[in-house]
């Protein structure tokens, strides 16, 4: 929390923040808890809405242009036609032309890094000297040959750079489901044991003199053991140093949500040690603990009573912040339901002060569920209702730890291969997650599967 603030105040301070500096702005309030992240939340936006170049440069080559432009109109004014006068006027709007397209690139961030833009600013500065001193010595062969044509003759040796697309165009699913739900805790060794309610105490009425029966409380207690999820990405010498894309931002990001994937899927659908492609986590949709309600065939016959069933089977302690799970295609078919009254029993979020809900229940879609199409016709698993902050604990060591090497051998999977970073002029960036989760108090929850088998 104290780096965020001291990086917030420094980059207000400052004036700007360049593309790399907001990515990492980005990423240590995703660190923090709901309740922290509101706090810094003004502050956080003040510095996303900050330029990504230094406001000063721009005023230098806006200055520089214009002094130029002043000189040449003078002299030229006193000394050539109306025809000239016409030919400055067109120059002068092409090469303004010319220099906002620059500062839109600039702003774009056109990647990155502070050292990249500022070695862009120093090409627009000699591109504008060689321009300005061409017109002012009346060399107009000269300043023909400033395009972006570098093969003329005399060649000016300014060409414009072409315009580059700093976005990389992909598609972004939600998840990160279950480190938002989930009661979700730091921690500072390789495990937790976590205590829970096994047993209640009880009471009695007492006759007069009679002996009062004795009670005790009988507690369960489960160890959530920490496991690695870890990704190695290589690059070329030559993909890090000419392209002006921060590749290594948006790589970043990309490993971030498929850790979140992960995490998701093996929190949520993992069935137990054999499932090693899931860490071999049991997740909570897959515990034999977790109550049942069951349909009586296929998805297909999901209706109304059952999914008011589910609540019905909820403990009352559960209530207060149930919400339904479940994948997007189920939801599709579920919001087709209506009561006795035909009513829906889905509310679309436009007319639901921003949130879905199901049946009075707000609804969350979780990606990794299983879809609608695939849900089996036997033990299936439909939905998950329930208080997820009650039932499941999911806790984390140091977040996401990446590190840059640039020697070493990094195996190939796809290719059965080793990849030698030396002899091939690479990089690689290992990131590491160290993460688990556990269900505590599993009646917290119900599910709602297909038939029995």
């Amino acid at each position: 929390m104290s780096k965020l603030l001291k990086m917030l105040k420094a980059l207000k301070l400052k004036g700007f923040a360049t593309a790399s500096e907001k990515a990492e702005v980005k990423a240590l309030v995703k660190e923090l808890e709901a309740e922290d992240a509101e706090v810094v939340s003004d502050e956080t936006a003040a510095v996303a809405d900050l330029p990504e170049t230094n406001p000063a440069d721009e005023v230098e080559v806006e200055e520089a242009v214009a002094k130029a432009f002043n000189k040449t109109s003078q002299k030229l004014e006193e000394s050539l036609s109306k025809k000239l006068d016409s030919s400055i006027s067109e120059m002068k709007s092409e090469v303004e032309t010319w220099v906002k397209a620059q500062k839109e690139l600039a702003k774009a961030g056109a990647g990155s890094q502070e050292d990249k833009i500022k070695e862009k600013h120093a090409r627009y500065n000699t591109y504008l000297k060689g321009f300005t001193n061409a017109i002012l010595s009346g060399d107009d062969a000269m300043a023909k040959e400033m395009t972006t044509d570098s093969t003329g003759s005399p060649f000016a040796g300014y060409a414009v750079d072409s315009e580059l697309s700093v976005e990389i165009r992909h598609l972004t699913s939600v998840y990160g489901v279950a480190r938002r739900e989930f009661f979700s805790t730091p921690l500072s060794k390789n495990s937790y044991e976590a205590n829970a309610l096994a047993t209640d105490v009880t009471v009695a009425w007492v006759a007069e003199a009679a002996v009062i029966p004795s009670t005790q409380i009988v507690l369960s207690q489960q160890e959530l053991k920490l496991k690695k999820l870890a990704a190695i990405v290589t690059l070329t010498r030559e993909l890090i140093e000419d392209e002006e894309v921060d590749l290594f931002s948006f790589i970043a990001t990309r490993v971030a949500e498929g850790f979140a994937q992960a995490e998701d899927r093996a929190f949520f659908m993992g069935t137990g040690g054999a499932d090693t492609a899931n860490g071999g986590f049991t997740g909570i949709t897959q515990n034999a603990s977790v109550p049942v309600v069951r349909l009586t065939g296929a998805l297909s016959t999901i209706t109304v009573e059952k999914v008011y069933e589910m609540q019905d089977v909820l403990p009352e302690g559960a209530h207060a912040n149930a919400k339904y799970y479940g994948n997007r295609t189920v939801k599709s078919l579920v919001r087709l339901l209506k009561d006795g009254a035909s009513q829906y029993i889905y509310n679309d979020p436009i007319n639901n002060s921003g949130f879905a809900t199901l049946a009075g229940k707000p609804f969350v879609s979780v990606e990794v569920m299983t879809r609608a199409a695939d849900v089996a016709a036997t033990d299936g698993v439909a939905l998950l209702l329930g208080d997820l902050r009650k039932s499941s604990i999911l806790g984390y060591k140091n977040g996401l730890v990446a590190d840059r090497f640039n020697a070493g051998t990094v195996r190939n999977v796809a290719a059965d291969a080793d990849i030698n970073l030396i002899t091939t002029d690479r990089e690689a960036v290992r990131f590491v997650s160290r993460v688990g989760a556990i269900t505590i108090l599993p009646t917290a929850v119900v599910v709602l599967k297909t038939v029995a088998a």
